[in-house]
């Protein structure tokens, strides 16, 4: 949600009204026991509305606010439950002093949230999210140097001294990869939202879950040997079945500023991906694909080897000279299979183009070049 300036008006507590801080309306960080917020970790803000009778009130409008260097600012609006009960999870998680409003005389008191470095046990993490974990699906496990406990809406991960939640989405791709301890590895961080499109995504050590309502494939996971790969892997997915309206009027030209008839999109595509994941800069953002090819032999991380999540600079028109790209997706024996955009469903030009899978023969390829995951 757009975060706007609160009115002077009558939502903000009023020095003429008697104060009635968190008589009526309640706020608490997660489950309101370990009350620390460590980076890479999400938050909710929680409390409970009252009506002035003591019962409590459904259905009513709770406006949220945080305090800035520029003043107070308004950051959600949310609606309580049946029982009277709010919840908001900041898409980005920020520090700051909140608090939640329902009317001039019916507000929480302030809370601070201050985001800091520190350890965090797979007991503290399972009594700061109780409210959002479930039932237990059996007890503690431990394999290959993770610690982790199954519940009905959630898993929480311990790897070293940290431990995260795996919920939604990415819990149901985390399972059908086998679990906790299967293909996707251990997550790094909890689920990561506020990306471009509204998207999120949850990182493991050897994958990555992509959620983007706005992407031909809302959900996608994928699997790769290097750290970081996956990001890349898993937004190329989502973007499979894409096709521009009209030649060079794709998202990705709009996106890089260029829509004219020599403004050929493979190249902004890639780096789109980069963009849409989280990791700008990861793969080189020009606006030519001379201008892409270029940097990318002066970066200096090419290579004549197919890995998932590698660049692969195609022969397109000319075997030996670059003149397309896509990502890996997949390599097996003599073939390569690339999400490539700028292309037909077969990997030719024919109109209309958009973003496909295509497979090719390894000698296509001119050379590999690694993002800088």
């Amino acid at each position: 949600m757009t975060a706007s300036r609160a009115p002077a008006a009558a939502s903000a507590p009023s020095v003429n009204t008697p104060a009635k801080s968190g008589r009526w309306v309640s706020i608490r960080i997660n489950s309101g026991a370990d009350t620390r917020v460590l980076t890479r970790e999400n938050f909710w803000l929680r409390g409970r509305v009252l009506t002035t009778s003591g019962k409590p009130h459904a259905r009513t409008k709770v406006r949220i606010y945080r305090d800035t260097s520029k003043g107070r600012v308004k950051v959600a609006t949310v609606r309580t439950s049946a029982n009277g009960w709010y919840s908001w999870m900041p898409r980005v998680p920020k520090s700051g002093k909140y608090r939640a409003i329902v009317s001039a005389t019916r507000y929480s008191p302030k809370i601070t949230v201050k985001r800091a470095y520190g350890n965090r046990s797979l007991a503290s993490r399972e009594k700061a999210m109780s409210f959002l974990l479930g039932a237990p699906r059996g007890g503690v496990q431990r394999a290959n140097g993770l610690i982790w406990r199954d519940y009905s809406r959630a898993t929480l991960i311990q790897r070293g001294n940290r431990t995260w939640v795996v919920r939604t989405h990415a819990l149901k791709q985390m399972r059908a990869h086998g679990g906790a301890a299967g293909r996707l590895g251990a997550p790094t961080g909890d689920l990561r939202c506020g990306l471009p499109e509204g998207a999120c995504l949850q990182q493991f050590r050897t994958g990555a879950v992509y959620v983007n309502k706005k992407a031909k494939k809302t959900v996608t996971s994928a699997v790769a040997s290097k750290f970081g790969a996956a990001d890349l892997v898993a937004a190329a997915k989502s973007q499979v079945g894409y096709r521009e309206k009209s030649p060079r009027k794709s998202k990705y030209n709009k996106w890089i500023g260029r829509t004219g008839p020599r403004d050929p999109w493979c190249g902004y595509f890639v780096s789109w991906l980069a963009h849409a994941a989280g990791k700008p800069g990861s793969v080189i953002k020009a606006k030519s694909f001379p201008a892409l090819l270029k940097a990318e032999r002066k970066r200096g991380r090419t290579s004549k080897t197919p890995r998932v999540g590698r660049l692969a600079y195609i022969g397109y028109f000319a075997k030996g000279t670059p003149s397309h790209v896509g990502i890996v997706v997949k390599a097996q024996g003599d073939h390569v299979w690339m999400v490539e955009g700028n292309v037909d469903a077969g990997g030719g030009s024919k109109h209309p183009r958009g973003v496909h899978v295509i497979k090719r023969h390894k000698s296509a390829v001119v050379f590999y070049a690694d993002p800088k995951y």
